[in-house]
C-alpha cells in the first residue's frame, strides 16, 4: 500500500494515516450477494487508479471531466453514491489517443500481477455496461425485471432498488457480472406517464449527434454510453448547473490554452 516500500519509519504519519484509510476502503466488509461485493470492490481499485491519475494529471481530459463534473454535480446529494458520476468518467469517458477509457489503463496497469484475473470478470462487465432508460415490469423477493425504453431488452437483475414506483422509468447502468446483474448504484426515476416524452427526446436529440451511418441500434448504445453528462445535467437538484449537450464528452479532449 505504500509507495517505494520503504520501511514503516520512514513515512510520516499523515503517509500511514492515508494508507490505513485506503487500506479499510478496499477492505471493508459489503453486504449482500457475493458477486455484488467483488464488483464493489474492484471499483474501488479502478476508483483509487483513477484518483491516483488525476492527481498526477497523467491524462489531461481525464482530469478535466474529472474536475468539471466534481464541480457540477458531485456535491449534489442526488449523487451520493459515488458510483453514478464516476462510473461513467471511469468506464465510458473515451479520452485515450484510440479511445481508451481509465478501464484500460486499469487493465494495462494489473498487466501480470497475481491478482488480475480477480478483476477480469469486473473489467469485462463494466466495458460492457452502459447507462440505460429500464421501465419497472415486475419484482419478487428474488428478481426484478426491467424493459428498456427504445431497444426493448428485457433484463432480470437482482432487486437491490427497493423504492421505485409500479412502472416507474429508471435511468441506471445494468452491469452484468458472471451469472447475475445489478443495478448499478442510486438510479434516478421518471414517472410511468412520461414514457412518451421521454423516448421522443432521446429519438430527438439521436437525430442531432448521432452517426447517420450508423444502424439505429447502434447510434441508441453510443448515444446512452457517451452522453453521461447530459443526463446528469437532466437529473441533477442543482439549479445553476446548465444543461449539457449530449457531446459534452468532446469538449474534454481539446486543448485549453
Amino acid at each position: 500500500m505504500l509507495p517505494g516500500r520503504l520501511p514503516l519509519s520512514q513515512y510520516s504519519l499523515e503517509e500511514l494515516r492515508s494508507a490505513k484509510v485506503a487500506h479499510l476502503f478496499l477492505t471493508e466488509e459489503i453486504k449482500g450477494p457475493e458477486g455484488f461485493g467483488e464488483c464493489l470492490r474492484s471499483f474501488r481499485f479502478l476508483l483509487l487508479f483513477g484518483v491516483a491519475c488525476i492527481a498526477e494529471d497523467k491524462h489531461p481530459p481525464l482530469t478535466r471531466c474529472w474536475k468539471e463534473l466534481e464541480q457540477l454535480f458531485m456535491r449534489d446529494p442526488a449523487f451520493d453514491d459515488g458510483v453514478f458520476i464516476q462510473s461513467w468518467i471511469l468506464m465510458d469517458f473515451p479520452f485515450g489517443p484510440k479511445g481508451e477509457t481509465a478501464l484500460d489503463y486499469f487493465e494495462e496497469f494489473l498487466g501480470t500481477v497475481e491478482q488480475a484475473p480477480f478483476f477480469k470478470p469486473f473489467i469485462d462487465a463494466a466495458r460492457k455496461s452502459r447507462l440505460g432508460l429500464h421501465q419497472a415490469v415486475m419484482r419478487t423477493k428474488k428478481v426484478a425485471k426491467f424493459r428498456e425504453l427504445l431497444s426493448g431488452t428485457v433484463t432480470e437483475a437482482f432487486p437491490s432498488v427497493e423504492a421505485y414506483g409500479k412502472g416507474e422509468i429508471l435511468l441506471t447502468r445494468m452491469l452484468a457480472y458472471k451469472h447475475q446483474v445489478f443495478v448499478w448504484g442510486d438510479p434516478k426515476g421518471f414517472p410511468k406517464e412520461k414514457k412518451t416524452q421521454i423516448e421522443d427526446m432521446v429519438l430527438d436529440k439521436l437525430m442531432v449527434y448521432a452517426d447517420p451511418l450508423d444502424a439505429p441500434e447502434l447510434q441508441y448504445e453510443k448515444f446512452m454510453k457517451l452522453a453521461g453528462p447530459y443526463w446528469m445535467s437532466c437529473v441533477t437538484n442543482n439549479d445553476a448547473a446548465p444543461i449539457l449537450t449530449p457531446d459534452h464528452h468532446l469538449t474534454y479532449l481539446r486543448r485549453r490554452g
